[in-house]
């Protein structure tokens, strides 16, 4: 049984070990950014509170999940958007990592059509390792020499940097997450950078066609990503996305399809995962749900807003 249970870790180990080095990759991210960028925060003058989980490979037991909440508003005196982020990985095999971080941009208004922002966000990782929290069939093997016994805890500061440049149709970022971090332990996120572009065709006065590339690089490690959304009235989505394995040789490519709909300043969408590379049959599906509302601010005044 010790031996089983050996090979399901270094099995999910090796099969979560991007996600365990690397911040959380996950399709519906375009709709609130500031856990990646956050210049991203204050492109939204009203409150809103973004929430957006993903579970993987559901047939197995204590199969990751993960999480991402964010609440941004927009400081009109100010020119200033604030908000808070909290990313959250259960990496299955007794592993965890909580990123809290608070956020802050300043918004350089450009011209009526072009935005500028520049953001900061200051706050801590914390990864937790603990074997105990593992199920076994026999809990006597708990004292076999083989098993890992000791609780690892660690926790580090965490500040991003990252830039903007938007008008209604075109937005354009960078940004460095970790920046203090030089490298990944086991438990921490080391630096990471990112560059994105995106741009909404109108193609009627009904639909629109939003087409997006994202670019990260962590050390040797390049992740591309993929996605076209069309949107009906602005009121209904669906989409796909697509992340080549760019380091392995295209072993694992994971398709997306994303279905969503705004009704009433809330927002609901899911997005269904599945890898069509070499390790289909072990890597299995993922499943995404996007949650959000916003609420009005009635003393705003009218002010650059594009659509997110």
């Amino acid at each position: 049984m010790m031996k089983k249970l050996l090979a399901l870790i270094s099995f999910f180990t090796l099969c979560v070990a991007v996600n365990a080095q690397q911040d959380l990759l996950l399709s519906q991210q375009f709709f609130s950014r500031i856990n990646k960028n956050p210049a991203g925060v204050g492109n939204i003058s009203d409150l809103d509170i973004f929430f957006l989980g993903r579970c993987q490979w559901l047939d197995v037991k204590d199969s990751p999940k993960s999480g991402v909440l964010n609440a941004q508003t927009f400081i009109e005196k100010y020119n200033s958007g604030v908000g808070f982020t909290c990313s959250y990985d259960n990496l299955g095999v007794a592993k965890s990592m909580l990123n809290p971080k608070l956020v802050y941009a300043y918004n350089l208004k450009l011209n009526d059509d072009m935005l500028l922002s520049f953001g900061l966000s200051a706050g801590v990782q914390y990864g937790y390792f603990d074997a105990s929290d593992y199920e076994l069939e026999d809990e006597t093997e708990r004292n076999d020499g083989d098993f890992p016994m000791e609780k690892e805890t660690k926790f580090s500061p965490d500040f991003d940097f990252g830039a903007e440049f938007s008008t209604p149709n075109l937005l354009l970022g960078f940004s460095i997450t970790h920046i203090v971090a030089n490298e990944s332990t086991s438990l921490i996120s080391g630096r990471h950078f990112y560059g994105y572009a995106r741009y909404i065709f109108p193609l009627n006065e009904t639909f629109d066609l939003a087409p997006a590339l994202v670019y990260m690089n962590h050390g040797k490690t390049n992740v591309f990503e993929l996605n076209v959304v069309a949107f009906y009235n602005r009121l209904f989505w669906g989409g796909l996305t697509y992340h080549p394995d760019v380091n392995d040789g295209f072993g694992t490519n994971p398709v997306g399809v994303t279905l969503g709909v705004e009704y009433n300043r809330f927002r609901f969408g899911y997005t269904f995962d599945y890898n069509f590379g070499a390790v289909a049959d072990y890597s299995g599906s993922a499943h995404e749900i996007m949650l959000s509302f916003n609420f009005p601010n009635k003393n705003k005044k009218e002010v650059f807003e594009r659509f997110e």
